[in-house]
């Protein structure tokens, strides 16, 4: 979306901002951590975020003063910001708004709402805070210096996303666009100097006299700002509705579609009092860009793989969806295709930054839109795209992800086939029998999963991965040894396995180890009187958000999923009772995490052996290695 970069006057510094849309009502958004008026505006799903809001509000953007094209400065105060905020404001015409911050940008928002609640038509927080210090969150001395030694290592890599969005840390693209962003935004000193000063603010105080209308919305296992933080603003601003989104990544471009627009439809109805979700191929039609466009009339999709990788194709397949485009007949995933069209050509003219762009823009279209194989197909034509620009790497990379898709979602054969020849070109082999990541050979000498002494080497062909020694490498080497085999996780906790040995210890008697149980983890009359209670809370419930009793509602939920966690690690699968401190419940408990733990650690430094260990083992009281039979892995151990 197209927005000219103006600057506003506050005091000494000049404000960067961007007007987007031209709605009936206005948005301004005050960011978290980061900020870049122009950069962090290009990921596909901020552009998605500006089409929803921009749908029904004229939208407002600016970098905080020392980010992102806002003067850089030394030291600033939450009043500054704050003074930003209005200056904003101010230069942009808008008398009025909807003041909606992210992280961070909750404290300056809530500060901004108690100094100017006339220039406030509701307050709108995300993954927000009161303080960092302070109950509920209470970051200690200890955490936040690790945390600040780790920004000033790899600022500039992609750090925030470890800390706000773990599970996209094995998106390379992500990860490389975001460390992008971070350079962009501010110097490692000046993020130092910033976070710094983060943490000795507190807002408390402010909470009681907040007097506009206030939507918080917290995601229930939030990875940084926990969930308790959002649920202590619902209950100490007066009349705020607290909405819980599921998942776990604190950062929003991170979150999956369908969170985002659970998201975007609770803020639409705070804002204009009703919810009218576009679907995501007319809100793109919205935008006057042509390669952005589509509606739910039919278009013909070429068929999955037809699409050839050659510049030549994709500039023919351009030009068929602009005759479709101009006759008014668009379709399901046509933004997909055409940005992976725009990626193939520009990766023949070497634009390789915009290409990536487009190859990431065509893979989130087609993953929100459910459309697996022609997400697959995108991951493909990117590979040979790499491949044809000499990073044989990263082309390998790209067709071990198509093929993991394919997989994952039971495609044919003929499907994976197809990658599997481009992965023996990636390999310098034309010839079908050569393997590569998930292909190897059962006589391939690369297959190694081997403990040397204090350490264990994973090797595939062209990659060499050594980890510490681990227990969590230990019950996975026994697994590969046994194919096919369910192994029980009492089994893989037995003496011996841990030290190298390949079989199960057992007693004198010849049976399994047994350390017994404490009973029941609820006994029958304790789940019954829960489940009342469980019956009483949500009556209660009812009628204190029919109330509009805010701190009423958030301490009945809170006391809710309190019991009906209770209650879920108490009854195992079949309504059995899960036994308290039982052997072969702690069994599964302790080998699950080790195991995951130890893939986690090869993921990080391999991710195509990591991903294919994560798919092709499945943990829990039984535990399984469960290759695949059509390519079989002869593991040297």
């Amino acid at each position: 979306m197209e927005a000219e970069t103006r600057y506003a006057k506050s005091g000494d510094v000049h404000a960067a901002y961007r007007v987007f849309g031209d709605g009936p009502r206005d948005i301004i958004v005050v960011p978290g951590t980061v900020s870049h008026v122009e950069l962090y505006w290009e990921l596909p799903i901020n552009e998605y975020l500006l089409k929803r809001l921009t749908s029904f509000a004229r939208v407002i953007v600016f970098d905080k003063r020392g980010q992102g094209l806002s003067d850089r400065v030394a030291e600033q105060t939450l009043e500054e910001r704050v003074d930003d905020v209005l200056a904003v404001m101010n230069a942009a015409g808008s008398s009025r708004a909807t003041v909606y911050g992210w992280s961070e940008g909750g404290q300056m928002s809530l500060m901004f709402s108690a100094m100017y609640p006339e220039r406030v038509s509701g307050l709108v927080l995300y993954g927000s805070y009161s303080s960092m210090k302070a109950d509920p969150w209470i970051l200690s001395p200890e955490k936040f210096n690790r945390f600040l030694a780790a920004l000033e290592a790899h600022w500039g890599k992609g750090i925030l996303v470890r800390f706000n969005a773990p599970s996209r840390i094995e998106d390379k693209a992500f990860m490389k666009w975001f460390g992008r962003l971070e350079r962009a935004v501010a110097s490692p000193s000046s993020i130092l100097a910033l976070v710094r000063a983060n943490y000795e603010i507190d807002v408390s105080d402010l909470l009681p006299s907040i007097r506009v209308p206030t939507l918080i919305l917290h995601r229930k296992g939030d990875s940084m700002v926990p969930v308790a933080a959002g649920q202590y603003l619902a209950a100490n601003i007066p009349g705020a509705k607290y909405v819980e989104l599921p998942g776990d990544d604190h950062l929003l471009q991170a979150l999956d579609q369908d969170v985002l627009d659970l998201l975007l439809d609770q803020l639409e109805k705070f804002i204009t009092g009703r919810r009218q979700r576009q679907r995501p191929e007319q809100i793109a039609a919205n935008v006057p860009s042509a390669d952005m466009m589509e509606s739910a009339n039919h278009v013909e999709m070429p068929p999955d793989g037809a699409e050839g990788a050659s510049a030549a194709n994709a500039i023919a397949e351009l030009e068929r969806y602009r005759e479709v485009l101009g006759s008014g007949e668009n379709g399901r995933g046509l933004v997909g295709l055409v940005a992976r069209a725009e990626a193939i050509v520009a990766a023949a003219r070497g634009s390789w930054s915009e290409s990536e762009a487009q190859f990431v823009k065509a893979a989130e279209t087609f993953r929100r839109l459910g459309m697996v194989w022609q997400e697959a197909q995108t991951f493909q034509s990117w590979g040979n795209a790499l491949l044809a620009g000499a990073n044989r790497r990263a082309a390998i990379e790209k067709l071990d992800t198509a093929i993991d898709i394919y997989r994952r979602h039971g495609a044919d054969q003929h499907r994976i086939d197809s990658v599997r020849g481009d992965l023996a070109h990636a390999n310098g082999n034309g010839g079908s029998g050569a393997r590569l990541g998930l292909l190897q050979t059962p006589s391939s000498p690369q297959a190694v999963f081997r403990r040397e002494g204090d350490y264990w080497t994973v090797a595939w062909e062209g990659n060499v991965v050594r980890l510490k020694d681990a227990k969590g490498l230990h019950y996975i080497a026994y697994l590969l040894a046994n194919p096919g085999r369910q192994v029980l996780a009492c089994e893989l906790a037995a003496p011996g396995i841990a030290s190298g040995n390949r079989r199960m210890s057992i007693d004198s008697n010849g049976t399994k180890p047994n350390l017994g149980d404490a009973g029941a983890i609820l006994d029958a009359k304790a789940r019954a009187q829960y489940r009342r209670r469980i019956s009483e809370l949500r009556e209660e419930l009812a009628e204190a958000e029919k109330l509009n009793h805010t701190s009423d509602a958030v301490r009945i939920r809170s006391e809710l999923e309190f019991l009906r966690d209770q209650i879920a690690a108490a009854v195992g699968l079949g309504g059995r009772n899960r036994k308290a401190a039982s052997h072969t419940e702690r069994a599964r408990l302790m080998v699950t995490k080790a195991i995951k733990a130890s893939i986690a650690k090869v993921r990080t430094r391999d991710a195509s052996i990591g991903r294919y260990l994560a798919t092709s083992i499945k943990t829990g009281n039984c535990c399984t290695y469960d290759p695949d039979s059509a390519s079989p892995i002869s593991w040297q151990l």
